[in-house]
């Protein structure tokens, strides 16, 4: 058979196919599978719903979050057909919904509200004003980074009754290699400025591999010409979807200070938002640090109350604490917190007792300052372990005699882990705490380290020599367990009055004159 019957045999063979429909392109029909309608879920639901219990366990303050248009600024999603989408504000916006907790998503419709307002639907009294704006796009998309593969392709074509018509075949093996990045920041309301260190930058790697068939169609006549191809683009749009249900979490983790990256498997630490959260804990008044701090050990479970008070309970579960997540037995507080923070059970149980503990704390703060002195029930003490403890303080003053309106620097040092309290004794019988004071408030001393009141390098706080003229006595006391100021007593001449202390206390003394 010659190379022209062979083509004739093959068109004779197509015609019945494409004519069987009409010979109208558009009145082809392709058999789809179908299927049920299903919900989307990615692999960050889990992960949103118990972000929204870890910001109402964490804060008891509502963070209001407002999302601007975010899209696509690469330019790209035009010019390849829809790769990625060109506008992911709606994806940012149902994510935010999403958290629920103490996160409060506030929609952007300019337009929604212009027209409710002409027509008096809305009262703009009773509308919450956001906190701060979520700002960004789609900023890079590289979408050939590698393309590996082969593919065979062939095409027949003949004319019937004047017409071209023409068959195509594709098998394609290919798989190719694109790049996806988000960038995501976090903007003040009050005042349109970036917040510093509130923004997000993800990118996701997209592999796409195809393996399939595919039939194109070509049709040319002396009225009309159409050409047309079978195009099918998998994971990108899931794939941003998934960065910006992560970004939302980083930023919003951020923002509310949370640890976050618990709920994020392989993740790191935070390590801005441990900063932030160590340094709000040390700049606390002492009662607040005192109840935050019983928050979060009640939180873990712990049997501690909230009273602003380093009791015995407090100070009970702080070992305990140590003991589980394998801390150095002369850990500080804030070290101590720390651990206990980023270990908070993440349970419902905890959201609504996180609202109760909170509420015990305001009701401390507004009391006065009554629950930081209030005295503690003693316990039991073990006298074997209380005559155990032999520790010493070695205490100075830098000078033995000053003039008035000179300062003074007091230093001391332990030999074992204890909790001191410095007092001075003025010559007229009056007394006054050196050691806790408001710019050192952790009292639990280590070996190993100089204390020194005032801290070296203070400018805010001075020990300045006043009048009466005469001798002072500097004292200090030790103690295994917590000093409270009701239990402090001194004679005139200096004396302790240990009747006070159920537990072996240690003490150190020295004297100035003041001239």
């Amino acid at each position: 058979m010659n190379l022209f019957n062979r083509y004739s045999l093959s068109l004779v063979i197509v015609i019945p196919l494409l004519t069987s429909c009409s010979s109208n392109p558009h009145n082809v029909n392709v058999d789809l599978p179908e299927s049920m309608p299903e919900a989307k879920a990615t692999a960050f639901e889990k992960a949103i719903r118990e972000m929204g219990i870890m910001s109402a366990i964490y804060t008891d303050v509502p963070l209001r979050i407002m999302a601007n248009d975010i899209r696509d600024n690469t330019g790209t999603s035009a010019p390849t057909s829809g790769e990625i989408p060109n506008d992911i504000t709606n994806m940012v916006k149902s994510t935010l919904n999403a958290f629920g907790g103490n996160i409060v998503f506030i929609p952007y419709d300019p337009g929604l509200m212009s027209n409710n307002m002409n027509l008096g639907y809305s009262q703009f009294e009773n509308k919450i004003i956001p906190d701060v704006i979520v700002d960004g796009g789609i900023t890079e998309f590289d979408r050939g980074l590698e393309t590996r593969g082969d593919s065979t392709n062939a095409s027949v074509s003949g004319t019937v009754n004047n017409n071209l018509i023409g068959l195509e075949y594709e098998d394609a093996n290919k798989a190719s290699l694109a790049r996806v990045t988000l960038d995501f920041n976090l903007i003040n309301f009050q005042t349109f400025s970036g917040i510093p260190q509130m923004q997000a930058v993800n990118t996701i790697k997209l592999h796409k591999a195809v393996k399939e068939n595919s039939i194109g169609f070509t049709i040319l006549s002396s009225t009309f010409g159409l050409q047309g191809t079978v195009k099918k683009i998998q994971g990108r749009h899931a794939a941003i979807r998934l960065l910006v249900q992560l970004s939302m979490m980083q930023v919003i983790g951020k923002y509310q200070d949370l640890p976050y990256w618990r709920l994020l498997p392989g993740s790191e630490r935070d390590i801005n938002v441990i900063n932030r959260v160590e340094d709000r804990f040390h700049q606390m008044p002492a009662k607040v640090k005192n109840g935050w701090f019983q928050i979060i050990l009640a939180l873990n479970g712990y049997p501690v109350q909230v009273t602003g008070v380093m009791d015995r309970a407090t100070l009970k579960a702080k070992n305990r604490v140590i003991a589980k997540y394998k801390l150095a037995s002369n850990s500080s507080n804030v070290q101590v917190f720390l651990a206990a923070y980023e270990n908070v059970p993440i349970t419902r149980s905890n959201k609504y007792k996180s609202q109760k503990l909170f509420g015990q704390l305001q009701q401390v703060l507004q009391s006065g300052d009554v629950a930081i002195i209030a005295p503690v029930a003693p316990e039991p003490v073990d006298t074997q372990t209380a005559q155990a403890f032999t520790g010493t303080i070695n205490l100075e003053a830098d000078k033995t005699h000053y003039n008035i309106g000179e300062k003074m620097n007091v230093k001391f040092t332990v030999d074992e882990p204890m909790y001191v309290r410095v007092s001075v004794i003025s010559s007229d019988g009056s007394v006054a705490t050196l050691f806790p004071n408001a710019f050192q408030n952790d009292n639990y001393c280590t070996p190993g380290v100089t204390y020194q009141i005032p801290p070296a390098g203070s400018s805010d706080f001075t020990l300045d020599i006043g009048e009466p003229r005469g001798v002072d006595k500097i004292r200090a006391i030790g103690s295994r367990t917590l000093i409270l100021p009701g239990q402090v007593s001194y004679s005139r001449n200096g004396q302790l009055d240990k009747s006070k202390f159920r537990e072996n206390v240690v003490t150190a003394g020295t004297e100035i004159t003041i001239r």
